[in-house]
C-alpha cells in the first residue's frame, strides 16, 4: 500500500479540514477582542496592555498565515506558499517563523514584567512603563527580523533532473548548504528562540511569582484581621497562582510537539516503510494543530483571569457602563 492508503494518513488530512475552521474562527476572533481591549483607553497606558496587544497582532498573523494555509492545501489542493512569487514564498516562511516566535518572547517580556511587580513592587523605576514597553517590543521585534532575514534570500525555484527530464521545484532551499542549514542548524536555533529560551524564563520567572504569591498570601492569613473582614487579596493571589500554573502546562503541551518533531525527522524518515511516513505524517500534524491552539485560546485565558479586562470587553459589546474591577492580572499562553 502507498503511503496516502493508510488510515493514519487520511486521519491526518481529517484532522487538517476539520480542525482548523474552529481555531481560526475562536483564535481570530478571540485575538481581534483582546487588541480592541486592551487598546482602550483604561487600559492602553500600561505597559501590560503593550506587551498584550502586541501577542494578539502575532498571534492573529501566525494563524492568517500559518494555520490558514494548511487548510487551504489540504482541503483545496491549493498550496498559497508554493504558489506565490518567489518573493511572496520567502515572505510567507519569513513572516511565519517571525510571528511565532515573537509571540514567545512577548510572553518573556510580560513575565519579566510581573515579576518585577510582584517582587519589588515600589521600585517603579525598575518597571516597564508604556514608553520602554514600545521600545522592547521594538527592539524584540527588531531582533527577530535579523535573525529570521535569511528565509528572504534562500528560498527559491531550483531545477531539477529526474531520468533526463528537467522539471521546476517551487519554493525550496536555492543550495544544498542553505537545505543543510535549515534541517541540521536551523531546526535547533529555532528550538532555542522559539522554545527553550522562552520556556526556561517562563518557569523561572513563574515559579519565582508563585513562590512570592503563595508567601504573601500565608503571611496576610497569619495576621489578625477583623472577623468580618475578607481576603480578597488572598483570593486574587490564588487565582493568579492557579492561571500561571495553567498557562505555563499550557505552553509546555502545546509547543513541545512541534520543536521536537523537525529535529527528528531527518533522522527517523530516511528508510521509513510507508506505514511510518503515514504515523509520522499524522503525527506531524497534531504537533502543528497544538502550536495553533496555543495561538487561539488568550482571549479565554485572559477573560477567566483579569476581572478588570472583563468589564472592558463587556463594555466594548455591550457599549453600557460596568463597574470598574480591580488591578488587571492577566495571563498569556505559557504563564505571566
Amino acid at each position: 500500500m502507498a503511503m496516502e492508503d493508510y488510515g493514519t494518513y487520511k486521519a491526518g488530512i481529517l484532522l487538517w479540514k476539520i480542525v482548523p475552521p474552529f481555531l481560526l474562527l475562536f483564535g481570530m476572533t478571540g485575538n481581534v477582542l483582546t487588541f480592541l481591549t486592551l487598546t482602550r483607553k483604561q487600559l492602553r497606558h500600561e505597559a501590560m496592555s503593550v506587551f498584550l496587544a502586541a501577542l494578539s497582532v502575532s498571534d492573529f498573523i501566525a494563524l492568517l498565515t500559518g494555520l490558514l494555509r494548511q487548510w487551504i492545501k489540504y482541503t483545496f489542493d491549493v498550496d498559497i506558499r508554493v504558489d506565490l512569487t518567489v518573493s511572496g514564498c520567502r515572505f510567507h516562511w519569513f513572516i511565519v517563523y517571525v510571528s511565532t516566535q515573537f509571540s514567545s518572547w512577548m510572553l518573556i517580556c510580560v513575565t519579566i514584567e510581573r515579576g518585577i511587580s510582584t517582587w519589588m513592587p515600589h521600585k517603579r523605576h525598575l518597571r516597564y512603563d508604556v514608553k520602554g514597553a514600545g521600545i522592547a517590543v521594538a527592539v524584540t521585534l527588531g531582533a527577530l527580523i535579523c535573525l529570521d532575514g535569511h528565509y528572504l534570500f534562500g528560498y527559491s525555484n531550483v531545477e531539477r533532473l529526474n531520468e533526463n527530464t528537467t522539471y521546476i521545484e517551487k519554493c525550496v532551499p536555492s543550495t544544498k548548504a542553505y537545505d543543510n542549514f535549515v534541517i541540521y542548524t536551523w531546526t535547533w536555533i529555532d528550538l532555542c528562540v522559539f522554545y527553550l529560551i522562552p520556556m526556561i524564563v517562563l518557569l523561572i520567572g513563574n515559579s519565582l511569582i508563585i513562590f512570592k504569591v503563595l508567601q504573601s498570601y500565608r503571611r496576610s492569613h497569619a495576621a489578625i484581621v477583623p472577623v468580618t473582614g475578607t481576603n480578597t487579596n488572598g483570593n486574587r493571589m490564588s487565582s493568579l497562582t492557579k492561571s500561571l500554573l495553567l498557562v505555563s502546562i499550557l505552553f509546555i503541551v502545546c509547543i513541545t510537539p512541534v520543536v521536537v518533531y523537525p529535529i527528528g525527522q531527518p533522522y527517523w524518515q530516511p528508510g521509513a516503510s510507508d506505514s511510518k511516513l503515514a504515523m509520522m505524517f499524522f503525527f506531524e500534524a497534531l504537533a502543528n494543530l497544538f502550536m495553533y491552539v496555543n495561538h487561539s485560546v488568550n482571549f479565554v485565558l485572559y477573560f477567566l483571569s483579569g476581572s478588570r479586562f472583563r468589564n472592558e470587553v463587556k463594555k466594548l459589546l455591550c457599549y453600557r457602563r460596568v463597574a470598574p474591577g480591580t488591578e488587571i492580572t492577566t495571563v498569556s499562553r505559557s504563564g505571566i
